[in-house]
């Protein structure tokens, strides 16, 4: 994904001893508040579009809460590398973006999709279409 104006890449720790760690695309929304623009890896509970407060000591962002969730609603798969290179997944993406969605591609085969609540796109049904033509 590209980064959006304004984001900057910070250094949020998820536990309170600092042992998870991960450098995330934000965008700065108020003092110590930021908008999630990926997913974290480390917090399943955090969402792109989320605002988050941390509390900032030393170059290293703690996540304190969440206090605004995104208006999407995620899904994830796991995918085939032939599946995640497809023109159908390809042409499923340009659909999300188009009904004001945003996807991420994570570690090659994780498709990750944030629609609006109230989006046209039925994600799941268009997913298992795409995902039966590469099983065997």
């Amino acid at each position: 994904m590209y980064a959006l104006p304004g984001t900057v890449g910070l250094h949020i720790c998820f536990d309170e001893r600092g042992r998870e760690i991960e450098v995330l695309d934000v965008t700065p929304v108020a003092k110590d508040k930021y908008r999630i623009e990926e997913t974290p890896i480390f917090n399943p509970g955090i969402a792109l579009g989320d605002i988050i407060r941390v509390r900032e000591q030393e170059g290293i962002a703690y996540y304190i809460e969440t206090v605004q969730k995104s208006g999407f609603v995620r899904y994830a798969w796991l995918l085939s590398k032939e599946a995640a290179a497809s023109q159908e997944i390809r042409s499923f993406i340009e659909r999300v973006t188009e009904h004001e969605g945003r996807w991420e591609q994570i570690f090659g085969g994780l498709l990750v999709i944030h629609l609006p609540k109230h989006s046209a796109v039925d994600a799941e049904l268009e997913m298992s279409r795409i995902i039966g033509r590469f099983e065997a």
